[in-house]
């Protein structure tokens, strides 16, 4: 992580009348105040860069800096990147195998394109494959292409070089969309984005084509140009799980993030409202056989149960969650475990979204905070 300024405040005198003694002092103070910094600065100079054991920890190298272009022409999210936006988009090369080889020239090469306009981010991909027949890809559930060929992209989005969204997808279109923390070292996998996606096979390797919506992403309102933290990554499974990156990693700097390259541009961008009201509506009834089986059946009287669920964004940095009398029933419903012979509580994954966000903040190695107790 890049280290903050120091800030100083320079001495305050009062207007009047200085003597000898008054001025020796002011002197006195001048010197201490500048000492700390001619001191730095003269470490700074002489210091060959990588030296000291902080500058080597944290310290990444000089990452590069791109502008994206904007676009007024229409995209469509089908694979082919024959659309004429694409021949004016940002076009960059990834050129580094950073796992297993370090910062190695990778076998294969791949091209991205970024561009955007007023709704959405556009990112395509044209991996190159020696041969396509190899290529890993399965039609799956979300969140599950781990074991694939697949590209995608990380997001800084607040440049702090703390969290990242990222966007993956296989050669099939298959989303895989996580929430990274380089704070706390953690994936979100259930960080869940709507967003349009489409792959292609073909005869060099696979075309894939992503269109992220803006007010899907939280990110600063600004009215200029704002900056971001950006990765383009290739996942290149064959006789080994080969990483291909745009930027190089250097593995004696234990951010990530922060060793992302920067993307100027975004202009006249929104979050938008970032607003979600759910009204949910349950009822039932119950109908009893008094003399079975060949009674009749008495109806029972019918139960009904308003509820309601608010997500509202107030700001990029705050998101107000509330529920009354929520109904979770339409939540995914959990997979199958086998409970014979166990003797340890099953463990299903928190899958409500008024759990869910920030959910982050709540995570320990030792999950003393487990929300699926929290139900009726």
């Amino acid at each position: 992580m890049e280290s903050k300024k120091d800030r100083r405040e320079r001495p305050r005198c009062a207007a009047g009348r200085t003597g000898p003694a008054r001025a020796a002092r002011l002197v006195l103070i001048a010197l201490l105040v500048a000492a700390p910094a001619w001191a730095r600065q003269t470490v700074d100079e002489t210091e060959a860069p990588g030296e000291g054991a902080e500058a080597a920890a944290t310290a990444p190298a000089k990452r590069p800096v791109f502008s994206i272009p904007r676009t007024d022409r229409k995209i469509e999210i089908d694979a082919n990147l024959s659309d004429p936006a694409w021949s004016q988009a940002l076009e960059v090369k990834l050129g580094y195998e950073t796992r297993p080889g370090e910062n190695v020239e990778p076998s294969v090469e791949t091209f991205c394109y970024v561009t955007y306009d007023s709704d959405y981010l556009y990112v395509g991909f044209r991996a190159l494959d020696p041969d396509p027949k190899s290529i890993r890809a399965h039609l799956s559930d979300r969140d599950t292409i781990w074991n694939d060929d697949m590209v995608g992209v990380k997001l800084d989005a607040f440049n702090d070089e703390r969290r990242a969204m990222d966007f993956f997808v296989n050669p099939l279109g298959v989303q895989l969309d996580i929430f990274e923390d380089d704070v706390s070292k953690r994936e979100d996998s259930s960080w869940d984005v709507i967003w349009k996606s489409a792959g292609r096979i073909t005869e060099e390797g696979y075309v894939v084509e992503l269109a992220i919506p803006f007010h899907q992403m939280r990110f600063p309102r600004a009215a200029g140009m704002q900056t971001w933290g950006f990765d383009a990554i290739r996942f290149y499974p064959r006789s080994e799980f080969t990483r291909i990156a745009l930027v190089p990693v250097d593995r004696n700097v234990e951010c990530l993030i922060c060793q992302m390259a920067k993307l100027n541009g975004f202009e006249d961008i929104s979050p938008g409202r970032n607003l979600e009201v759910v009204p949910t509506l349950t009822a039932g009834r119950t109908d009893r056989r008094q003399d079975f089986p060949a009674g009749d059946l008495t109806e029972g009287d019918a139960d009904s149960d308003l509820g309601l669920s608010v997500r509202w964004g107030v700001t990029p940095n705050w998101t107000l969650n509330a529920a009354a009398n929520p109904d979770f029933s339409q939540v995914e419903a959990d997979s199958a475990q086998l409970d014979v012979n166990t003797r340890f509580a099953l463990f299903f994954p928190e899958r409500r979204p008024f759990f869910l966000e920030g959910a982050d903040f709540f995570r320990t190695p030792f999950d003393a905070v487990f929300t699926r107790n929290v139900a009726d």
